[in-house]
């Protein structure tokens, strides 16, 4: 055989050979990662390895902040820059918590630009991320107090989280030894011993190496190599695997206690104990997020983010079920056991007034793929459907703030369009319970009028136009103007209506209402130019009713020192039937039954020598399952609610 077919022999026996080593790299790569090597390692090894990378926060993408804990690297995330403030023809929507808030964001965008074109209004949303991950309250309140403080403004303030405050805080006082309420990541971004600043450098020189490895990986011709790629994987692997003990080691408590890296040392039992403290925090953080809303001219959305291990929420797919749940992960326990909790919690925020909805159930009916990972984290698709249900909870919310911010740049802010905008204002059915105390104070004094006050006052303080919007008891009372709105409009000038600045810079007038008796009232400043609102108070003159179920099956009614308000508006109740058979046939799409009544004398009701109102209905003979009874009125809506869930 001559020297050149021998060549040619033995050259076809290597790429036979190679071909064949290669086919048999390709099946153990498919076994060993249920997919065959066709665009190289990189397509399977870079997703875990990227996800993982999260927790090299020292050499990565977190920063300590001063007030927050810590915040990201990225310039043009939104707690990088100074805070936002209005702009004509533009609606802010902020979105605070953790980091399935931080994925939803450019979805929610989406969706916002979506409903403001297809309700056809001309203005801007901007979704402000304000979200990163591991957030968790009280960071929230941080970011938006320190925000407000700082001149920042918003329209919306929309709050997504649940998930962090019940498994980062246990994470922090049983695995790292600091207060459940720092931050995460905290020993990581307090000044570091040497020991750990010697770990913080093996971790860079690890990702350098990692990301060396990778950038080999994918490149050609070795990304098309099954055998190429099995090795490169296995070191992807390795790699990260070292980065998560180097981080692990970075995050483990140091021995000896330090108030510097831990915090104040709270004791906590067990994990219930901690738990049932961490969701009191969860709570409290809303409560006080609401009120700062309010305070700012804002409106506070909060929405329990959706989570895989919540029982029940979502009937999972094989994909789901092998990568994004994890049956020996803490959150089955924490889920079973403390979200219970949770949404008892839940329903005292909505009984408090606050605009606060459970989405874990969103997905209960979708056998899509939704989640990624087996923390908490949603694909593109379930990020879109998220994004969707958030956008028609706040639909009332944006009807109000567009009209607002519409009314600030049409006709070039003619006082018809102001007018418009306040007797918009006027028929929020939302009660603004704190005035904004950047502004004035405003009382009822006993002589029945309105006492409005305001330390170190300055000359622009007063010069503004202040507005007063009365709805009547009584619609005969309202003037010819009001009919249309349900309001009699009082516009009134500080020094021109007796107003007076003492020696000590404190500002008061004080201005007369009407003789009628008075539902409620709003009431505040604004621009003249431009109709655009600086504040506003609603001062509801009904407190509401006491609601309890009597030993005779009847529902109560009572109200101490009952005044004519109390008795002249109607009462809606609503009672929701255990079974739905029980549901009338015109109450089937509502899923309760429509028990309204037009008002207090006509149904029974009865005033006690004490002055104490007392009215009674019966309750229909059927199993209830829930009651949601208050009053209303036509022009302003609700004005107080109450719930009863029976069990």
């Amino acid at each position: 055989m001559s020297r050149s077919k021998k060549a040619l022999f033995y050259g076809i026996m290597a790429v036979m050979t190679l071909l064949v080593i290669e086919g048999m790299a390709q099946g153990a790569y498919y076994i060993a990662y249920g997919e065959f090597n066709g665009g190289g390692p990189a397509a399977g090894g870079a997703a875990a390895p990227a996800d993982a990378a999260e927790d090299d926060i020292r050499t990565n993408w977190v920063i300590q902040h001063p007030y927050y804990g810590y915040t990201r690297t990225d310039p043009g995330y939104r707690l990088n820059q100074p805070p936002p403030r209005r702009e004509d023809g533009v609606v802010l929507i902020a979105l605070v918590g953790g980091s399935v808030g931080r994925y939803v964001a450019p979805a929610f965008q989406s969706a916002l630009e979506a409903w403001f074109h297809d309700n056809d209004i001309p203005l801007r949303p901007v979704a402000l991320e304000l979200a990163t991950n591991g957030m968790k309250q009280p960071q929230q309140v941080m970011v938006i107090a320190n925000t407000l403080s700082l001149g920042g403004e918003y329209d919306i303030i929309v709050n997504m989280d649940g998930h962090n405050e019940l498994l980062l805080s246990h994470n922090n006082y049983f695995e790292s030894g600091i207060s459940p309420f720092y931050p995460l990541w905290w020993p990581q971004l307090v000044t570091l011993t040497a020991e750990d600043k010697l770990k913080v450098g093996q971790i860079a020189v690890e990702r350098a190496r990692r990301e060396r490895r990778l950038a080999a990986a994918r490149a050609a011709p070795w990304r098309w190599s099954a055998l190429y790629g099995i090795i490169s994987r296995y070191r992807l692997e390795r790699s990260e695997r070292r980065l998560l003990a180097l981080n692990r080691e970075l995050s483990a408590p140091s021995g000896d206690y330090s108030l510097e890296r831990q915090g104040p040392q709270y004791k906590f039992h067990d994990h219930y104990d901690l738990r049932r403290a961490a969701l009191r925090v969860w709570y409290r953080g809303s409560v006080i997020l609401n009120d700062l809303s309010r305070t700012a001219g804002a409106e506070y959305y909060h929405f329990l983010q959706p989570n895989q291990y919540v029982p029940d929420s979502k009937p999972l797919s094989d994909e789901e079920l092998a990568m994004a749940y994890n049956a020996g992960s803490a959150a089955v326990a924490a889920y079973r056991d403390a979200y219970p909790q949770l949404q008892r919690l839940g329903d005292e925020l909505r009984q408090q007034g606050i605009n606060y909805y459970d989405l874990t159930q969103i997905f209960a009916d979708n056998r899509e793929t939704l989640y990624k990972n087996d923390c908490c984290h949603l694909n593109a698709r379930g990020n879109e459907l998220l994004a969707e249900s958030m956008v028609q909870l706040l639909e009332p919310a944006l009807r109000r703030q567009a009209a607002l911010a519409a009314a600030r740049v049409r006709g070039g802010g003619s006082s018809a369009t102001a007018g418009a905008a306040l007797d918009l204002a006027a028929r929020e059915t939302w009660p603004t319970r704190a005035v904004n105390k950047l502004y004035f104070d405003v009382r009822l004094t006993a002589d029945g009028a309105l006492r409005y006050a305001r330390d170190d006052c300055r000359p622009a303080d007063t010069a503004a136009p202040f507005f007063v919007r009365i709805e009547p008891v009584d619609a005969a009372d309202l003037l010819p103007g009001g009919a249309a709105s349900g309001y009699n409009s009082y516009d009134f000038d500080f020094s021109r209506d007796g107003g007076v600045t003492d020696d000590a810079g404190r500002c008061v007038v004080e201005y007369e209402l009407p003789g009628y008796d008075i539902a409620n009232i709003l009431t505040g400043q604004y621009i003249g130019e431009t109709g655009r609102l600086l504040w506003r108070a609603r001062i509801t003159l009904d407190a509401g009713f006491e609601v309890e179920r009597t030993a005779a099956g009847a529902l109560r009614y009572s109200q101490d020192n009952c005044l004519p308000v109390h008795l002249a508006q109607a009462f809606f109740l609503h009672i929701t039937p255990v079974d739905a058979g029980d549901l009338h046939p015109a109450a089937v799409e509502y899923g309760f039954n429509n028990y309204d009544f037009p008002g207090f004398s006509q149904n029974g009701g009865v005033i006690d020598a004490a002055g104490r109102c007392v009215v009674e209905r019966e309750l229909p003979e059927y199993d209830i399952a829930s009651i949601h009874t208050g009053q209303y009125t036509n022009a302003a809506g609700q004005l107080w609610e109450t719930r009863i869930d029976f069990e």
